[in-house]
């Protein structure tokens, strides 16, 4: 079994498709997944009360709720489940409704069957790897980041809280604080995603920016290096 320390990775595959929720199923549980499927919105929140998933991979197009919606709700009753979205809509802006809504990657139909187990794979050694880090706080200048807590604490006292795509952002940024970190490298450890076609890390960029900086339109500590990326600076 796929096992990540010591304990078995339990996915939970949420699609209308029954034809691709057994197909899913048997592609990931071949690798040593334990994988169990629904086929609509409210079987698999009966789910998720009952056991809540490692991970949760979920169709967009479903019949009186979508998957965003779906997704959304979820947020909105406490459930801070890693998720992927797996879907025909292949669009810009439906790729940043699932990532802004907080989606740890975005997979479009149809899709190679090794893709997918590696995709899975690489978002579990991030919850992994972000696992280490939890309890470690991260401090520059006037900027002290609890990625546990989701949080910042600015000049000691303004608490600022922020989401969980953020709160990653903000640590790439501050583990090479003073250097540059490119757009690609935030795309690939933040959403795994290779190709710069979007501008998803801008949004999120922009997002911190409002809540951390005095003036966001001049920051001071999230700073643009035109044409490479971004560079945090603690000063």
């Amino acid at each position: 079994m796929y096992q990540e320390q010591g304990k078995t990775v339990y996915i939970l595959v949420v699609d209308d498709n029954r034809f691709e929720n057994t197909l899913v199923q048997f592609v990931l549980s071949k690798v040593g997944f334990e994988v169990e499927i629904a086929d609509n919105p409210r079987g698999a929140m009966q789910m998720i009360q009952k056991r809540e998933p490692d991970l949760l991979i979920l169709d967009v197009n479903m019949p009186y709720i979508n998957g965003f919606e779906f997704s959304a709700r979820l947020r909105s009753e406490g459930y801070e489940i890693p998720l992927i979205f797996m879907t025909a809509q292949d669009t810009i802006e439906a790729k940043l409704q699932g990532f802004n809504i907080g989606a740890d990657d975005y997979i479009c139909k149809p899709f190679n069957h090794q893709e997918l187990v590696a995709r899975v794979q690489a978002v579990m050694r991030r919850i992994k790897h972000h696992g280490k880090l939890e309890h470690e706080s991260l401090r520059g200048g006037p900027i002290e980041l609890f990625p546990s807590e989701l949080k910042v604490i600015v000049d000691n006292e303004m608490v600022v809280t922020l989401t969980p795509k953020e709160a990653h952002v903000l640590r790439v940024l501050m583990s090479s604080s003073g250097q540059v970190v490119n757009r690609e490298q935030l795309l690939s450890e933040v959403w795994n995603e290779n190709e710069n076609n979007s501008n998803i890390v801008d949004v999120y960029i922009r997002r911190l920016r409002v809540k951390l900086e005095i003036d966001a339109y001049s920051p001071k500590h999230i700073l643009s290096v035109r044409g490479i990326g971004y560079k945090f600076v603690g000063k």
